[in-house]
């Protein structure tokens, strides 16, 4: 028999009065069953869920109001989809909490090491810069519709339609990046593995079938159920280049396939950042994925193209690895890349 709880009960187990769970009920946002004997308050399993979503909301300051319609229009019977909010809405908090925290830290050692003339000047500038930062993770949007894309992606690559044939050599691609990033590293579980726009799993799957310890992220929360079907023991987050949803120094090795062209030049620049961030500090990084050793290789490539494949490749940001050798160098990390065909490649950086 399924267990209820009583208001006692549920008010305690969330350290909560009663009073704010009777205020709950009389504002709509949860609806008690009753005793028929005595009309007491009872509450489910599927109660103490939407409670906790109540609190989650509470806690990032959402009026009562925007909790109701944001419930009303979104709590659905798959529990699953509303934490991926959840998570997904203290991500975006803890992102902008860091960036504040790394404006004010700016702020501050302008303030120590300028001029008494300059400093403001020099703050204004830092606060402008940051707000440029929180503009451009803020206004990345998935205009490739993964979503949609997620349940025959799979097929998709194995057919591989496009007039470029970027998916012809996906095998090696996928093979190459688990040899390089796994060179020298011992398997176990104290080796943590990012990967990053995990899509349908294939990548991971070489991870988890070694042994190695993996977990992967998508902004698509229909690829990661995919990826969860086919590979249940693979640990998926919501999370993406520009807000990777992680501490600092977590990640021994970072990968990632297919998935860095999606961002343009001010994106990467970010993205590059962030994962470093995230980053052990003799951590490695390897991608595959679509680029161009520099932008005269690119000129040259698209004079061979017909119109169908430049606005192919028009149609995303295929990288400049010579630009993205200089992001790393801010950081001191080598690029070193392996060309796999004319428009794919596999670098890492150390």
């Amino acid at each position: 028999m399924t267990k209820n709880f009583s208001i006692n009960e549920t008010a305690k187990l969330f350290d909560i009065t009663t009073n704010k769970l009777r205020f709950y009920e009389k504002k709509g946002l949860i609806k008690s069953l009753r005793d028929n004997k005595n009309n007491y308050r009872y509450y489910t399993k599927e109660h103490l869920v939407r409670i906790q979503t109540i609190l989650m909301y509470r806690v990032l300051n959402f009026s009562i109001e925007d909790i109701k319609n944001i419930m009303d229009k979104n709590y659905k019977d798959n529990i699953l989809d509303h934490f991926y909010k959840q998570w997904e809405i203290l991500n975006d908090e803890m992102h902008r909490i860091r960036l504040l925290k790394d404006s004010i830290e700016e702020i501050m050692d302008k303030m120590y090491e300028s001029k008494e003339e300059t400093y403001l000047d020099e703050m204004i500038e830092s606060v402008k810069k940051i707000n440029e930062v929180k503009k451009i993770k803020n206004n990345w949007k998935d205009r490739w519709n993964f979503d949609n894309w997620a349940k025959t992606y799979d097929i998709t690559v194995k057919k591989d339609i496009g007039s470029l044939k970027i998916f012809k050599n996906y095998n090696e691609i996928l093979q190459t990046v688990y040899e390089k990033s796994v060179k020298n590293i011992s398997k176990g579980h104290n080796i943590k593995i990012l990967d990053i726009g995990v899509g349908t799993g294939n990548l991971s799957k070489k991870y988890l079938n070694n042994g190695y310890n993996i977990i992967g992220i998508d902004q698509s929360r229909q690829m990661m159920n995919v990826a969860k079907q086919k590979f249940p023991n693979l640990k998926v987050r919501l999370g993406e280049f520009l807000k990777i949803p992680f501490g600092n120094s977590e990640f021994d090795i970072i990968v990632s396939t297919y998935a860095l062209h999606h961002l343009n030049d001010d994106e990467k620049e970010l993205a590059v950042k962030e994962m470093i961030r995230v980053l052990k500090d003799n951590g490695k990084i390897v991608i595959g994925d679509l680029m161009f050793e520099n932008n005269n290789e690119k000129r040259k490539l698209l004079n061979g193209f017909t119109n169908d494949q430049i606005e192919e490749i028009e149609d995303e940001y295929y990288s400049d690895i010579e630009k993205l050798v200089i992001e790393f160098n801010k950081y001191n990390k080598k690029l070193e890349r392996c060309k796999i065909d004319e428009l794919n490649f596999v670098i890492s950086i150390e």
